[in-house]
């Protein structure tokens, strides 16, 4: 997902007083890359190590390091769309081409999201072999899905508010009580009053990882972040007053320690501790905590590029770079069903720390490579590029009808 080139919306130009420059933000790729990295760890080693081993209090540190993956993952993914909204205005008000083109985008991701959790990637198993509960497991909602439909939702209240500083001042408002009203909402089973698909929005009483409550406060969270980074990026362009980028890559980090020392007042309060009795992370202290430690790293990597460059050419860049394609083929290397068990069954847990170690090196190798040579194919002339999507679109087409059931 190319925050360049993955555009959920736009503002009018009437609202941006001066062109944003066009450099890519590289501190964000290496947050979005960070995240990616440590997710394919995080997965291979819930999925195949031994159970004595998860039980070790050396592992729940390195369960606290893997929790902050997906807030980060999807606080970058709302500051890609505070870059991009910034950078095209007028084109997504117009209600053109260009708008609907970002929301086919935010489908796709909500498609692909949702083909992650096909009981078996084949046609005959669907049709006739799937059961209630196969199909039950389908709607379960995951990062994709929370991600392209927080997209969508900013997307709404950008074409009702139609001003950027209404947006972001909405979209505060929204995170605040997002946090605040999570643990009432996972008290109720919509199950019993609403479709299902809908229903696994709202909580995580069921199946769903990432349900909108509490998790779509993080991606409104970056979005605001997004565009005060960007805001202090065009006043660096436009040389007004000391250093605006060192000053809110201060003030993030700031805010990040304030959360933090506030989660752990909170904390403190009877009834409102994130902890055994929290398990889902339900209560503000555990978004206050977890936001904060995510503020510190954005406003390190903003701080880093600033100050030592960050190299485009960089492993943890590219990866950043296609975070989508990164992480969909990941979770389809260790979950996916193409006809044998996923590689994560054929495991069964039996893995220690080294063989859990290898097959992560060994994965982001294979997801390197991935992107090194998508982003080739990108950049090939338009005939080769169409080619070569073609050539995997039939190749997955084919699985789907032919392979083995």
């Amino acid at each position: 997902m190319d925050h360049e080139n993955f555009d959920p919306t736009g503002m009018a130009a009437s609202m941006t007083p001066q062109t944003p420059t066009k450099q890519r933000v590289q501190f964000l790729d290496l947050l979005r890359g960070w995240s990616v990295i440590v997710m394919i760890q995080t997965h291979v080693f819930n999925s195949t190590l031994r159970l004595d081993i998860l039980a070790t209090p050396f592992f729940d540190y390195i369960r606290f390091i893997d929790g902050l993956v997906a807030p980060s993952f999807l606080f970058a993914s709302g500051m890609a769309y505070a870059v991009t909204t910034r950078r095209k205005a007028a084109q997504y008000l117009s209600f053109g081409r260009p708008l609907l083109r970002q929301m086919t985008r935010l489908l796709f991701i909500l498609l692909i999201g949702y083909g992650l959790h096909l009981p078996k990637f084949n046609y005959y198993h669907l049709r006739y072999e799937a059961g209630a509960q196969a199909w039950g497991v389908f709607w379960q909602v995951d990062v994709l899905q929370c991600i392209a439909m927080s997209l969508i939702l900013l997307q709404v209240l950008l074409l009702i508010l139609r001003s950027e500083r209404l947006l972001y001042a909405v979209a505060t408002a929204v995170t605040i009580a997002v946090v605040a009203v999570t643990p009432f909402m996972w008290t109720i089973d919509f199950f019993t009053m609403l479709p299902v698909p809908l229903a696994e929005y709202l909580n995580g009483l069921h199946r769903s990882l990432f349900p909108l409550f509490p998790w779509l406060a993080f991606l409104f969270a970056g979005a605001v972040t997004g565009y005060r980074f960007q805001l202090a990026r065009e006043a660096a362009a436009a040389q007004t007053g000391g250093d605006p980028l060192l000053r809110i890559t201060r003030e993030t980090a700031v805010a990040g320690v304030a959360m933090i020392a506030l989660s752990f007042v909170l904390n403190a309060i009877p009834g409102s501790a994130s902890g055994p009795n929290d398990p889902w992370g339900l209560s503000p202290a555990f978004f206050l905590l977890r936001l904060g430690l995510v503020l510190l790293i954005c406003a390190g990597m903003a701080w880093w590029e600033t100050a030592r460059t960050v190299s485009p050419a960089s492993a943890v860049c590219l990866i950043g770079r296609e975070s989508f394609l990164v992480y969909a083929t990941h979770l389809i290397l260790l979950f996916g069903r193409f006809g044998g068990a996923p590689f994560v069954d054929r495991i069964n847990r039996s893995f220690g720390y080294p063989e859990a170690i290898t097959t992560t090196l060994v994965l982001f190798g294979l997801m390197y490579a991935l992107a090194y040579a998508w982003e080739r194919v990108k950049s090939s002339p338009v005939l080769l590029k169409r080619s070569v999507q073609g050539l995997i679109l039939a190749g997955f087409l084919l699985v789907f009808f032919f392979g083995p059931n």
